[in-house]
């Protein structure tokens, strides 16, 4: 089962919430940016830094990636997980923990203003590969750890519940702060 939102559609969703990103970056201080409640536990600012690399690093590179027809295969299915986020058009209501040997260093947050900056360049990329997303097949697909393999309108939607999915993390981060 592959997406129903058109590419297009998709876009316009990420817009919406990386634009509440930028937004609520007005709403912190640079103290409360960087406050971690907990050690296991992320401050805004490295969700933030979490955000970008995986949006610049894993889902724009795997799209283009797909569309370039290189670092992967023809064919190939998601596992039930996968199927499942997109039967859903979302990540499961829970906290996911990357595995220990898929985890790399904690990200370290750079400045708001960084974000302000970088958030808009994201969103400058996605929009670039509108087109041809919605070009491709959809024959030739990437590895994706934990849904097996996904084409390019497949990864370029992942980015976009991606966003979503962290919502959740940044409203109870924000609760937090409130105290």
């Amino acid at each position: 089962m592959t997406s129903q939102l058109s590419p297009a559609e998709i876009y316009e969703s990420l817009e919406k919430t990386i634009t509440g990103y930028i937004n609520a970056l007005d709403g912190y201080t640079d103290e409360q940016f960087s406050y971690k409640p907990a050690e296991d536990v992320w401050s805004l600012g490295q969700m933030y830094e979490h955000l970008l690399l995986s949006a610049n690093f894993f889902f724009l590179a795997n799209t283009l990636r797909c569309l370039e027809q290189r670092k992967g295969q023809l064919g190939g299915e998601k596992n039930q997980y996968g199927d499942n986020l997109y039967k859903y058009n979302k990540f499961p209501p829970v906290k996911l923990k990357i595995p220990e040997v898929l985890r790399g260093p904690e990200p370290v947050a750079k400045s708001m203003d960084a974000y302000r900056i970088a958030f808009p360049k994201v969103l400058e990329d996605a929009k670039k590969l509108i087109e041809p997303v919605t070009k491709d097949a959809g024959q030739y697909k990437c590895i994706q750890p934990a849904f097996d393999w996904l084409n390019a309108h497949e990864w370029y939607h992942l980015m976009e519940m991606h966003f979503r999915h962290h919502l959740r993390q940044q409203a109870e981060l924000e609760a937090i702060l409130k105290g």
